[in-house]
Order: C-alpha cells, then structure tokens, then sequence
C-alpha cells in the first residue's frame, strides 16, 4: 500500500471508529517514520502541528516501550497505553517495515475512552483498521 492509500484506508477505518463510540475517539493521528536514528513525519492530522514533532519525544514515552524488538514491525500490530492523557499518545498500528500510526485523544486518556460502554463496540473497528495493514503493509518509498 502506499502513502496515498494508507491515509484513505486510516480515514474510512477511524470514521467507522468514531460512529461505533458516538464521537471522535482520536483527535490526533499522525504516520511516523523511523529512519535511521531520524524521525519522519509522513502525515499529520490534529490540533498541534507545529509543534507534533518538537513534542513527540515527551508524547510518546508510554508507548515506546511497546515498540520492542520481538515485535515484528511488519504491518497490523497495535497496542495501547493507559498512561497517556492530554499531549501523550494513546495508541499505535505499526502500518509496515519502520512506520507507524501514532493516535491521541488530547481531551481523555485511553483509560478514560475505554471506560465508556460505546467501547465495546467501537474496539472492533480499531482491531479492523489494524488488520488491513497486515495484509497490505505500507510501503514509502524513501
């Protein structure tokens, strides 16, 4: 899949999302890079854009250390974390080989969205929009 495709599939997928929880799950979702020892920020749609990057360091530390090396970082794994809330990253889809998709609630923290009953249904759609990418990775051409 390219970049193009991706940000489509990722918009239908988290629009199915917020109509299964009643509202915007996700405020922030951003595709990031790992090149190298580099960041790259292949898309970003929220509130901080200026400033996404500058920040990310500080947003995502609960969610580093999910990206460990027994992960495969092929496309479709995810995780959340309980300890984001306000600018700290909620969740993440690695979409393939080094890229992933950062998202955030800046108003909740995780724990707060999945303590509403509309969770129960609207995990499904995150799972779903997970498991496009293992079956068609994003692919950039760098």
């Amino acid at each position: 899949m390219n970049l193009e495709s991706a940000i489509s599939r990722i918009r239908k997928s988290f629009g199915k999302l917020d109509a299964a929880y009643g509202r915007p799950v996700f405020d922030e979702i951003a595709i990031v890079g790992l090149e190298g020892a580099s960041l790259k920020l292949h898309f970003y749609g929220g509130p901080r854009e200026a400033d996404f990057m500058n920040e990310f360091a500080d947003s995502s530390i609960s969610l580093r250390k999910e990206l460990t090396s027994d992960q495969t970082s092929l496309g479709g794994e995810f995780s959340f974390t309980r300890e984001g809330d306000g600018l700290g990253m909620d969740a993440y889809i690695c979409l393939g080989p080094e890229v992933y998709l950062f998202c955030n609630n800046t108003a909740k923290s995780m724990h707060e969205v999945t303590q509403d009953p509309a969770w129960l249904n609207a995990q499904g759609e995150f799972l779903n929009a997970s498991q496009f990418f293992s079956v068609d990775p994003l692919k950039l051409n760098i």
